[in-house]
């Protein structure tokens, strides 16, 4: 068995499709399936006000 981790610069929120076509790719060599995907979106900016202040407990 061959484990293959794979990171793919795609928009946001197309790892279903990203995951379908390196699916059938992976096919043509074997019986093939995906274990895990994960997506890492992007954050979005804060910016800190009050910088200093501290925050209550």
């Amino acid at each position: 068995m061959l484990i293959v981790t794979i990171q793919v610069n795609a928009p946001p929120g197309s790892a279903e499709c990203v995951k379908e076509v390196l699916g059938m790719a992976l096919e043509q060599l074997g019986d093939a399936r995906a274990v895990s995907i994960r997506e890492k979106l992007p954050e979005q900016m804060t910016m800190d006000l009050c910088p200093g202040r501290q925050t209550r407990t």
